[in-house]
């Protein structure tokens, strides 16, 4: 018998399937310096679980990054909103009903070596039940 996925294994995949269906190169490790801008990377997670008698419900806290080359910050900016506005539609995942409670996002200039570039900060709080 094959073994649930965690809500937030499955929230997870359901942000990476979203940042796809955008056309969006999306990974969930950082890759090589060569890999190419932009791409988005599906990062950190936080979850708090609350059970009930019959039911597991709760929030994660899912952070996603997209990285874009540092002359092109308004397409670092249009795919960070278009990103937001869809993880907004998810309602569903594989078994739980999802809403967002929160989400913000923020855009800093970084560097690595020689390289400059942008990086978008998505932080998003899902509830699941």
């Amino acid at each position: 018998m094959e073994e649930r996925k965690s809500p937030q294994q499955q929230l997870f995949d359901e942000v990476f399937k979203q940042s796809l269906s955008l056309g969006y190169k999306t990974v969930d490790y950082l890759p090589a310096d060569d890999y190419g801008l932009p791409f988005v990377h599906i990062g950190e997670q936080f979850s708090q679980d609350l059970r009930t008698k019959d039911s597991l419900y709760g929030n994660v806290q899912q952070t996603v990054n997209v990285y874009h080359n540092y002359r092109k910050r308004r397409e670092l900016t249009t795919m960070v909103n278009n990103l937001k506005t869809a993880f907004r539609k998810m309602k569903h995942t594989e078994n739980f009903c999802v809403t967002v409670k929160n989400i913000s996002d923020r855009s800093v200039q970084e560097k690595t070596g020689t390289e400059r570039y942008w990086r978008g900060i998505i932080e998003i709080e899902f509830q699941f039940h």
